[in-house]
């Protein structure tokens, strides 16, 4: 307790501040902050000869009404709620739900009924979003281990009890349901559960080689093993990003790395086959490898700026329901819509780079970066796919693509990114990160 805080006169008047300001996490720096104000006052009336009793006491005057103090800060740091994203979210969700509607209308013989399971995953989804939103994000943090072992050991059991597609154990059924738990599902739980484990600036040497092992190498090799080269990339860069984030040495985040690459490089190598065929359908597009990149480019030149109208019949776009709605949605209502989805995509992702711009807290900050980067990837690419400028992969569009877990995934995380920003007054700033405080 500093010497000032003993008076009476300034114990009254930190209660009557902190008793109008709800985010009780907020009392001891608002404390704080106001004492080094009262110091401060106290310190210039005594200069000018007054004791320093009657100095406290006018200090404490000077300082304004405790209530109005009160009140004013606990606006500063009252709950927020992001409505620009949840507009943008909106935007998305609305034209996932027309373009469903569009696919049901023109008919596709993979699914019947496309409007109607979309329009219940995304109820589901929203009811998830509302329930991460009032989710306090912090009591998550001490099961990131936990979370982190279970996700790999869920992995490991996708790979041998999975179901089989196209050759690759991807799914794991549980019951009715279908989780694609080596793809989105995993690399979400993975990278939040990075984010709460203990940051690469706190690794010992010996450490940092066993957490490159645990965190890096070893998911890697889960997803080469099934194939999952996509995700694999995902994982890696999101990996990398975190990491760097955590450890800002360019010296020692290339020895961390060197494991990850030379895992990922290995994995690289042996699919090699795989991915030639996957580049030679971009470069070559008459070839067998390119029909499907040659399909989506007739769909897309042939649009015109308005398209060719609501449920117009499919031009043998494959997988119009998922991996190419974005291509479909240009061929149906033209380039200025594919144009207007695209900015809707940018400014989604730039809110939420603003969100993490924002935050104190650095486990809030790491998780919006994880979900920044996994978003991203699957947002801006199954555009630069429709744009034939990327190999066709099997790649969901968020929001917009048919896919009953990761939509409601998706929401999920949007509500938990809300939840981020919903505290972001709320919580004590981290050493150095404190902004100044204003007293009347």
């Amino acid at each position: 307790m500093r010497p000032i805080e003993e008076y009476k006169v300034v114990q009254d008047f930190l209660g009557r501040v902190c008793r109008q300001v709800r985010a009780r996490a907020m009392h001891p720096e608002i404390r704080e902050e106001l004492l080094g104000h009262i110091e401060e006052r106290t310190e210039l009336l005594m200069l000018e000869g007054n004791a320093e009793g009657p100095a406290v006491e006018d200090a404490v005057k000077q300082m304004g009404a405790p209530e109005d103090i009160g009140k004013s800060l606990h606006l500063a740091h009252r709950p927020q709620l992001d409505w620009k994203l949840l507009v943008l979210l909106a935007l998305l969700s609305l034209v996932g739900l027309f373009g469903a509607l569009s696919v049901d209308y023109a008919g596709t013989e993979f699914v019947s009924d496309f409007f109607v399971r979309k329009a219940w995953f995304f109820g589901i989804g929203l009811i998830l979003l509302i329930g991460f939103y009032f989710l306090d994000y912090r009591k998550l943090k001490k099961y990131s281990g936990v979370l982190f072992f279970i996700t790999l050991c869920l992995m490991a059991m996708t790979e041998f009890f999975g179901t089989n597609v196209n050759g690759a154990n991807l799914y794991l059924h549980f019951g009715p349901i279908v989780i694609p738990m080596l793809g989105t599902v995993s690399v979400f739980f993975l990278l939040f559960a990075a984010a709460g484990m203990k940051p690469a600036s706190q690794w010992r040497p010996w450490e940092g080689v066993v957490q490159i092992l645990y965190r890096g190498v070893l998911p890697v090799f889960l997803y080469g093993w099934s194939d999952s080269m996509v995700y694999l990339f995902v994982y890696v860069l999101g990996f990398l990003v975190l990491t760097w984030t955590t450890k800002r040495s360019i010296k020692q985040f290339a020895v961390l790395m060197l494991p990850s690459f030379i895992g990922l490089a290995y994995i690289l190598f042996t699919k090699r086959i795989y991915l030639m065929w996957r580049l030679e359908g971009l470069a070559d597009r008459e070839g067998d490898g390119g029909y499907f990149m040659r399909v989506i480019a007739d769909a897309v030149s042939s649009a015109g700026w308005f398209g060719q109208g609501f449920a117009a019949p499919n031009p043998g776009i494959p997988y119009v329901y998922s991996d190419s709605i974005y291509p479909y949605l240009i061929y149906c209502f033209g380039w200025m819509f594919g144009i207007v989805v695209g900015m809707v995509v940018l400014l989604f992702l730039a809110r939420m780079w603003s969100i993490s711009n924002v935050l104190h807290d650095s486990y809030g900050k790491n998780i919006v970066t994880g979900v920044i980067v996994v978003l991203g990837l699957r947002m801006l690419m199954p555009i630069i796919m429709g744009l034939g400028m990327f190999p066709v992969v099997s790649l969901d569009f968020p929001f917009i693509s048919y896919g009953g877990v990761n939509n409601m995934l998706d929401f999920a995380i949007v509500g938990l990114l809300l939840s981020i920003y919903r505290r972001k007054n709320m919580i004590p700033s981290e050493a150095g990160d404190a902004p100044p405080m204003r007293a009347a």
